[in-house]
């Protein structure tokens, strides 16, 4: 199930990658239509806030907490002994689950609100936005669940921080 779960978060990364290329590409074209013909693509702005942002910031969540790269500061916990590391860790793995599951329940509501209103935003034309609002109850839902993985291989004594991960080496 780990190596499922670790795959799934791969793919995401990966998706997530592509929201940067698609971002990259919408802009190099809206900037050469308006120079070159006067005449910019409508809506470039919209979908890079509401799309490619979105799957850039959102969609590598899970894989980032797998993974140990999320920012932290460790200016004591390497002085701790290691039951007391151990302790920490699931500490924080536990409460990074809880919050994140909060912020699940939180922004799933937004997004069923999104959906049944069939939201929308105005620029430069008319842009849907409901989809993109799925994807945050979708990463939110899978870093919290990441969390909780995290916790579960620090009770069965498995390495989950990148030094340990890294094999000692940061």
């Amino acid at each position: 199930m780990l190596t499922l779960f670790n795959r799934l978060c791969s793919w995401l990364m990966f998706i997530g990658g592509f929201g940067v290329i698609a971002m990259m590409l919408n802009i190099v074209a809206d900037v050469v239509a308006k120079l070159v013909w006067n005449a910019p693509i409508q809506g470039t702005v919209e979908m890079s806030s509401y799309y490619y942002m979105v799957a850039l910031v959102m969609l590598p969540m899970a894989f980032v907490e797998m993974q140990d790269q999320q920012i932290s500061v460790d200016l004591l916990f390497n002085h701790f002994p290691a039951w007391l590391q151990k302790l920490a860790l699931l500490f924080s793995c536990l409460a990074a689950a809880a919050i994140l599951a909060v912020m699940t329940w939180r922004t799933g509501l937004d997004a069923m609100r999104a959906l049944r209103v069939g939201e929308v935003v105005m620029g430069g034309r008319e842009v849907i936005v409901w989809p993109s609002r799925m994807v945050l109850p979708l990463s939110f839902g899978l870093a919290s669940l990441a969390a909780l993985l995290r916790g579960l291989l620090v009770l069965r004594g498995q390495p989950v921080t990148q030094s340990d991960l890294d094999g000692g080496m940061s």
